[in-house]
């Protein structure tokens, strides 16, 4: 319907007497033509009327003209009061944001705010991007000015045509309406709830009972004291309270505000704890598992159970923070924490054995291009299997060449039979319910021989001696994984002899696992312990020959030509990093030892801290990573997309070059260096 200004609908109304005095004046003469003297008497009258008409409309018309403006000019002054009182900041902008008219409320904002400033000096989300996609859709945003924050609504008007004979707009020009509203106590609320969620912590001494073991009762006395003294201090220094599980073992509950304090300051504890020194001067060392963001108490109660395992699980001396489905990791500069302790494999062993007696079916995998540990430790998987009667079977897609020739001798043995080793497909077709499915030297699926039996649903039981990620499997009915180990060959032995220690293992049974040790200890000098020569012992008892070893693990001339090049041509970065890579490689040179091999000679060179070798396969590039000293080459690889152990790992990525691999791998060098640089 089109609209009538209020000045036209007045004109209207006072001039129908002039209208009406017009249809008089035809009425008259029709009259006149049928009786002249009653024209002449309506003739008479309709005179006057026609007077009185043009009174009206030359003189009252004015005057009621001018009372109606003065009341309309009344109701907009009190209008005009009522928004300018209102207790709503409200203001009028143009199409590029400056301050057309505003109201008290919006003006007492701040002293700085004024007609014919534009808004965007003071609420910078109310930029000209936003100004202008308004359109007469209402907008709203959340804007801040002088630690206050508010509600914008927002909202474009027309100028009508009437507005435009002013000359101050032209017809295309908009106008927006802004309306605030101070939300602060609400976010203030609500940030001060967030601050205030439950956290919940587990805290374990890394070494407690082997520093123990090493002093006397008193002197041991006092350092639980000294450790709880220092436990409580830092928990409740930051708002929380702790509990004590065991001799080595607490419960703590914070808030969330604090615990993300103490991840700023990446759990000064762990380093703090270090000054307490036990037997033979051991430090002391801890693991932090936490657990936040979760749907309940009880789910933040599972996700710290998750963090404290991951901890463990990555050689002890760290953090590890669930917040919901993220991971952080804080620490682990430490090695790994080995102990001597027989309890955890005892239990070990005897949860496997009790779990494949519930199983008719095995299946044991390890990871791809497997090596002599992760073929090792499935042939040690085999034999406990094999020894209660099961149907087991390893499942193998691809193998190193030394690894396949040393499964060529089982498969030309009469002793085994022909499935031994089955192929992934193999697998996936016979398995069941009631198929278990062993996973050795990994615990990520990404990186498993045969990644498919995943979604098969199987039960899964772990042995691994790498440090746990972000991608470990988690759910897993039984998880051995030691940092702390050799290999995952020395765990599976340790399980070995609890698990039945008259169990007969063949020469070559020994020979193949004792490999596994030997290759990942480079020859027993690189990250043994008791424990590990305790295992190659019980090998060696039992058939095991280092000397048959020693041959199998002979290399030919063309990696040693190999070797020494890549070595020769080697990048010392910052003089402690060794970086290389290796190009054009005889065909027969498996690239995956080759890596391995000449990153563990790198490493071994005076000076050396951490080495990198770069291999290319396909698409991909591939780094091997070793360290000694305090370099955590793990944390490295893990911000490249890899992982591994502390002092052995890798990664695999894609990129145009080897010049870009390299920079990369600086690049993770250097932000280690300014975060370890930081937290001092």
């Amino acid at each position: 319907m089109k609209k009538l200004n209020s000045k036209g609908n007045i004109y209207v109304y006072l001039n129908w007497p002039i209208i009406l005095a017009i249809y008089l004046i035809v009425a008259v003469t029709v009259v006149y033509f049928v009786d002249k003297n009653a024209g002449l008497v309506m003739a008479l009258f309709t005179f006057f009327y026609i007077l009185f008409a043009l009174y009206l409309r030359l003189v009252k018309f004015n005057y009621l003209n001018s009372s109606l403006m003065k009341i309309a000019e009344q109701v907009a002054e009190k209008q005009k009061l009522y928004y300018d009182k209102m207790d709503s900041p409200h203001a009028v902008l143009d199409g590029d944001g400056r301050i057309l008219w505003a109201n008290d409320a919006f003006l007492s904002i701040s002293n700085e705010i004024s007609v014919g400033k534009n808004i965007k000096e003071y609420f910078v989300e109310l930029n000209s991007d936003i100004l202008m996609s308004i359109s007469e859709e209402k907008v709203d945003l959340l804007t801040s000015f002088e630690n206050r924050k508010y509600r914008a609504h927002l909202r474009q008007v027309s100028l009508d045509s009437n507005q435009k004979k002013y000359k101050i707009y032209d017809e295309n020009d908009k106008l927006t309406m802004l309306f605030l509203s101070d939300e602060t106590d609400y976010y203030d609320l609500k940030q001060e709830f967030d601050d205030n969620k439950q956290v919940t912590g587990f805290i374990y001494i890394d070494n407690f009972y082997e520093i123990a073991e090493s002093m006397e009762d008193s002197k041991a006395s006092m350092l639980i004291a000294m450790v709880d003294r220092k436990l409580t201090r830092y928990i409740s220094y930051n708002t929380g309270v702790i509990k004590k599980l065991e001799k080595d073992k607490y419960f703590f509950v914070t808030t969330k505000k604090a615990i993300e304090e103490m991840m700023e300051t990446r759990f000064s504890i762990l380093d703090q704890t270090k000054e307490i020194i036990g037997g033979d001067n051991i430090p002391l060392t801890l693991s932090i598992g936490v657990g936040y963001e979760g749907k309940s108490v009880e789910s933040n109660h599972d996700l710290a159970r998750v963090a404290i395992d991951m901890a463990l699980g990555r050689g002890g001396d760290q953090a590890v923070v669930k917040k919901g489905q993220e991971t952080y990791f804080y620490g682990g500069k430490s090695a790994s924490a080995t102990t001597n302790v027989r309890v955890r494999s005892r239990v070990k062993a005897t949860s496997f054995r009790e779990i494949l007696d519930t199983k008719d079916q095995i299946l044991i995998m390890g990871h791809e291009n497997g090596d002599f540990d992760s073929f090792g430790a499935s042939v040690g998987a085999y034999i406990m299997a094999k020894q209660l009667g099961k149907d087991a079977h390893i499942v193998i897609n691809s193998l190193t060449n030394a690894v396949e020739e040393m499964k060529n001798k089982y498969v030309e043995s009469d002793n085994y039979s022909k499935d031994m080793f089955i192929s992934g497909d193999e697998a996936l077709s016979i398995s069941d319910s009631e198929t278990l499915l062993i996973i050795v030297d990994h615990n990520t699926s990404k990186i498993s021989d045969e990644k498919r039996l995943f979604d098969k649903g199987l039960d899964i039981v772990v042995f691994d001696h790498h440090r746990v990620g972000k991608n470990s499997i988690n759910d897993a009915i039984l998880s051995y994984i030691d940092a702390g180990a050799s290999s995952t060959c020395e765990l599976i032995t340790d399980v070995m002899i609890y698990f039945d220690d008259r169990a007969k293992i063949r020469p070559l049974e020994g020979d193949t696992m004792l490999a596994g040790m030997v290759v990942d200890t480079q020859y027993f000098t690189y990250q043994t312990s008791a424990k590990t020569f305790e295992a190659a012992a019980f090998l060696r008892k039992k058939g095991a020959d280092s000397d048959r070893v020693r041959k199998l693990l002979r290399v030919d001339a063309d990696f040693e030509m190999l070797k020494n090049r890549v070595v020769s041509e080697t990048e010392y970065y910052k003089k402690v990093y060794a970086i290389a890579k290796i190009e054009n490689a005889s065909s027969n040179i498996e690239l995956s030892v080759a890596k391995a091999e000449i990153a563990n000679e790198l490493v071994g060179i005076k000076g050396i801290k951490a080495s990198f070798v770069i291999t290319k396969e396909d698409d991909k590039y591939m780094i091997s990573s070793r360290s000694m000293d305090d370099v955590n080459v793990q944390l490295l690889m893990e911000k490249l997309g890899g992982g591994g152990h502390r002092s052995s790992a890798g990664a695999d990525i894609v990129a145009k070059s080897y010049d870009e691999v390299i920079d990369a791998i600086k690049g993770v060098i250097d932000e280690a260096e300014k975060e370890e640089g930081d937290s001092e």
